[in-house]
Parts: structure tokens; C-alpha cells; sequence
């Protein structure tokens, strides 16, 4: 099978020129091969085995299957994550939530340990890249989807990253908190004023802290509906929400409707903002002064998303544009008056 054969199936699906790349790279990644020895016919010479592996995975992007789904894999931030169904695939203009939340954090002098909050990790590449960049930040990441936060977790153990993964809707976040359950056995607790008098002893739980064994006066500090705002407030908040509008589904291609999760996707068109707005409110309660909310937006409400946080009271509120120059990503800091 000839490269040119490989890119014109994929061209039934795809223009020219990205059949072409799609073409090389799936090459490339499946045999080591480099963009000279599949233009002199390195293809012509693979094995029976090795062609048939070529022509299943032609075959899968011939049916609309996303390249990075067929290869099992996306590269973000420098680092190799593994993706399937249940995750968003990463894409390229999200490492600016990286870049500009290490670059937050790095420059900030107030903070000791710096505590990041990533809302939505999907395949955790966000929450990942920010601890590989801040080895010594505590990092926790939160997710509606059970299958998401598995592969999450298989990502941050193959990149030896610790972040911490929970299950949480972030539409509900403001009025969640801990159940009680997980405040004493995985979730983030401390007393109000965790002294030696006033907590039997205080361990290390995946990196949340926790009561082995409250005493009576203890839970006499603990307020389990406020328990995440008593347990260390956040010195970032970083969250790429769904918010692609749902009448916005017919301009879409197939290979992403039929193949990324639909939750991590979609709003009404009725409350593009839903989100935004439940995740500004959480982040108003629980951000350090001085704390900052980064999100990636649709290009189409990035303004408006702006101006919300400035209602609500976030200082310091800016709309960047991505690497493609559109207007993507918003910025706030709490100030002391959000109190």
C-alpha cells in the first residue's frame, strides 16, 4: 500500500492537505517511520503482519474514528496522554491554560504551598501538565465521570504526576462540599484550628488531609458543609467546561460527535454560561485573595464570560486570544473585597 493510496482513502473524510498529515503521522507513530522513508515507498515494503495493521487503522479513520483515538494517544505540553471515548482529545490551544497558570503560580510570592484546582480534567492533561511544571504544588483535579477520572489516573501514574482525582459536578460545586463520609476517610478536611489538642493526629490521605480519629472536641471545629473552604483555599482555578452551544452540533464534524462524550461538549443554548457562572460562584468562596480563574471559553461568549466575572467582582479580568488569534481564554483574580 502506497502512501498515496493511504491518504486518498483518508481524503474521503477529510481536504487534501490534512489527509496528507494525517496520512504521515499515523505512519510515522505506527512504524517509526520518517516523512522521506514514506515519500521513497516505505510503505511498499512492510510486512503482511504490519500492513494489515496499517489498513485496520486506515480503515478506522475511513469511518470517522479521530487519528489520536486510533493511535490510542494526543501530545500536550510535551508529554504523551493516553485518550479514548470518554475523554476530550487535547488540543493545542489549552496549553495557554498551562503556560499562563504556571506562569501565575511561578511569579506569585504570597502563597507557600500553591494548591490548583482543575474542574473538568477529562483526561487530566491540564491538572498534570500544572504539577510536572509545579513539582511542589498540590494539585487536585475533579471530574462528573467515572471513566474520565480512570483514565486521568492511568495519565498521572504513566507521567508520575500526583494529583489528586475526585469525582465532583462542577455544577454543583458551590453547594456540595464533603459528605461526611469522605471528610473522615478521603475527602479535604482539617479543624478550623487543628491543634494537638484538638485532632487526635492529622495524616497524609492522597494528599488531602485527614482526621484518623476526631475527637468529640474536634468535630466540635468541623463544618462539613463548608469543609473544602476550611480545608486550604485555592490558589488557582483552571477549568475548560463544556461550551459548545447545542444548536452548534450541525456545524460539527462526525468525528467528534460520534466519538468525544457529549457531557464534556454541550450546552443549551438557552445558558451557554452554566458553567462559568456555577464555577465563578465556587471559585468566589474557596480562591485565596489574590487567587486567580483561568478558563478556556467558545470564542462567541469569551467576552461575555469577561464581563460576568467583573459583576461578580473579579479584578484583573482579561480575554486572551488563542494561537488561531480568536478570543478563548479569560482571566480573573479575587480581590479582598470577594471575602
Amino acid at each position: 500500500m502506497t502512501y498515496s493510496e493511504i491518504w486518498h482513502r483518508i481524503a474521503t473524510s477529510y481536504d487534501d492537505g490534512e489527509a496528507r498529515a494525517i496520512a504521515r503521522i499515523l505512519i510515522e507513530e505506527l512504524f517509526g517511520l520518517s516523512y522521506t522513508d514514506i515519500v521513497c515507498g516505505a510503505t511498499e515494503q512492510l510486512s503482511a503482519d504490519d500492513t494489515l495493521r496499517l489498513d485496520t487503522a486506515v480503515r478506522r479513520i475511513e469511518q470517522g474514528e479521530p487519528l489520536q483515538h486510533v493511535l490510542g494517544y494526543a501530545d500536550f505540553c510535551g508529554n504523551r496522554f493516553s485518550v479514548n471515548s470518554s475523554v476530550l482529545i487535547p488540543r493545542p490551544e489549552t496549553e495557554w491554560l498551562v503556560d499562563e497558570g504556571a506562569k501565575l503560580m511561578s511569579t506569585t510570592a504570597t502563597f507557600s504551598t500553591k494548591r490548583i484546582l482543575d474542574i473538568g480534567t477529562g483526561s487530566g492533561c491540564i491538572a498534570i501538565s500544572l504539577k510536572l511544571r509545579l513539582g511542589d504544588a498540590y494539585v487536585e483535579a475533579w471530574d462528573i465521570s467515572e471513566e474520565a477520572l480512570r483514565t486521568a489516573q492511568d495519565n498521572a501514574d504513566a507521567l508520575k504526576a500526583e494529583v489528586v482525582f475526585r469525582k465532583r459536578d462542577a455544577l454543583k460545586a458551590e453547594e456540595e462540599g464533603c459528605s461526611e463520609e469522605e471528610c473522615l476517610q478521603g475527602g479535604a478536611l482539617v479543624s478550623s484550628a487543628p491543634t494537638g489538642q484538638t485532632m487526635d493526629s492529622i495524616n497524609s490521605n492522597e494528599g488531602a488531609l485527614v482526621s484518623s480519629a476526631p475527637t468529640e472536641q474536634a468535630m466540635d471545629y468541623i463544618n462539613y458543609s463548608e469543609a473544602n473552604i476550611l480545608a486550604a483555599p485555592w490558589d488557582l482555578i483552571v477549568s475548560n467546561p463544556p461550551y459548545i452551544c447545542d444548536s452548534e452540533r450541525s456545524a460539527m464534524d462526525d468525528n467528534v460527535l460520534l466519538h468525544e462524550p457529549h457531557t464534556a461538549l454541550f450546552v443549551p443554548d438557552d445558558d451557554p454560561l452554566r458553567f462559568y457562572r456555577a464555577i465563578a460562584r465556587y471559585a468566589l468562596l474557596t480562591l485565596n485573595t489574590g487567587g486567580s480563574l483561568l478558563f478556556e471559553c467558545n470564542t462567541r461568549y469569551a467576552e461575555a464570560t469577561g464581563t460576568m466575572l467583573r459583576d461578580m467582582g473579579f479584578e484583573e479580568v482579561t480575554v486572551s486570544d488563542d494561537c488561531f488569534n480568536l478570543p478563548r481564554f479569560v482571566r480573573g483574580r479575587k480581590n479582598s473585597h470577594n471575602q
